[in-house]
């Protein structure tokens, strides 16, 4: 399986809770970028999935155009910013059936994410619009491997 992580664009500080703030005008234009990118890199999702708050929804549809993915975007609550990494490894081990997926979320989730995916202590935080790609082997419980990753102000893929 490929999973491909991708932390949200930069949002504002304008809204009244944490879960409404949405991107600004800047996060909407990496996040545009990033998503060209992966659609130079083979962006052919089969399931993308975002967190429930704003600014990663937004993230997710914006992503979701660039590659011209047709599916639904689904939505789930273990990619909450302070989600727990074991919900979200168990939930990922349901959807073995998937080819190539996309999470959109936060921090500290993604970094913790990866780093359980990739069998590592620590995994340096996404920064805001990063996308990183791990290759999840096929039911064998080995780590996964990190493939690569796309520095959202370039948009310029880079090696491990």
């Amino acid at each position: 399986m490929r999973l491909t992580l991708i932390r949200h664009g930069e949002a504002g500080d304008d809204a009244p809770r944490d879960e409404v703030r949405s991107l600004t005008l800047r996060g909407r234009a990496v996040v545009t970028r990033v998503g060209r990118a992966l659609r130079r890199r083979g962006g052919d999702f089969t399931l993308i999935v975002s967190s429930p708050l704003v600014r990663a929804v937004q993230t997710a549809e914006i992503v979701a155009a660039a590659v011209d993915y047709g599916g639904r975007l689904l939505v789930n609550e273990a990619l909450v910013p302070e989600g727990r990494v074991s919900r979200a490894v168990a939930w990922l081990a349901t959807l073995d059936g998937e080819d190539s997926i996309a999470l959109v979320a936060h921090e500290p989730i993604l970094s913790s994410l990866a780093g359980a995916l990739l069998g590592v202590d620590r995994f340096p935080a996404l920064r805001k619009g990063e996308v990183v790609r791990i290759r999840l082997p096929d039911g064998s419980g080995q780590p996964g491997e990190l493939r690569w990753r796309i520095d959202p102000e370039t948009g310029t893929r880079q090696a491990p």
